[in-house]
């Protein structure tokens, strides 16, 4: 990441390009990569909302960059040519932007949430794509997709579209996949943290329920934290 780019951040937005750039140097990320990433999250005013969510809501922003870690992984076990590598990364860096949109007092209930609150914290999906949506980048639809669809399940039985298993790209099923172990395996203010094998049980019963995709869950099982 050229120090030019970063002298021209304030203070927040810099310490924001810096997570995440140690998250993909530390997940075996290479250098243009990298680059590429941060080239688009410039190019698309991606950092400062970034930094929003950081302040809004720690656990959903260090959330997203274990996703993304894990989606370099993923992208690295099943030889996803390197072309792809970038708008991958930055849909998943991007996947839950719009929660922003979303009190913090849902996102940190520890109680049960009633059905208009649910479709609240649903709601992000669709709030994420629009907000981004005027974007003109090269490869930007694909960063869309992902930011829009990676609550569907193969099925049909996820939202907001029920969109079923030919009209979910392989990007947004990469990214379920590790949004969902992500989520599993970090605390969260309304539950503990399942450990890797009640994680890893879960997603083979999503699997087997036709709702997320095989593949990406055997190649997901074969990482390793740092």
């Amino acid at each position: 990441m050229p120090a030019a780019n970063l002298q021209d951040m304030s203070y927040p937005d810099r310490r924001t390009s810096l997570l995440i750039h140690a998250a993909l140097t530390r997940s075996g990320c290479d250098a243009a990569t990298i680059g590429r990433v941060h080239q688009y999250l410039a190019d698309a005013g991606a950092v400062p909302m970034l930094t929003r969510l950081r302040r809004h809501c720690g656990y959903i922003f260090a959330h997203s960059l274990k996703t993304t870690k894990l989606v370099v992984h993923v992208a690295r076990d099943m030889s996803v040519d390197g072309s792809e590598h970038a708008v991958l990364f930055v849909g998943a860096l991007l996947h839950d932007i719009g929660k922003l949109a979303v009190p913090t007092s849902l996102l940190n209930a520890t109680r049960r949430l009633r059905k208009t609150e649910i479709d609240a914290i649903r709601s992000h999906s669709e709030i994420g794509y629009d907000s981004l949506s005027d974007t003109r980048i090269i490869g930007w639809n694909a960063v869309l997709d992902v930011i829009r669809h990676h609550h569907e399940r193969l099925d049909g039985s996820g939202y907001p579209f029920g969109l079923t298993a030919p009209d979910i790209s392989w990007r947004t099923r990469c990214v379920t996949v590790c949004d969902v172990f992500s989520a599993l395996i970090e605390s969260r203010p309304y539950r503990p943290a399942m450990n890797r094998d009640e994680a890893s049980a879960m997603l083979s019963q999503m699997v087997a329920a036709g709702k997320i995709d095989g593949d990406i869950v055997n190649a997901l099982r074969r990482w390793r934290p740092e």
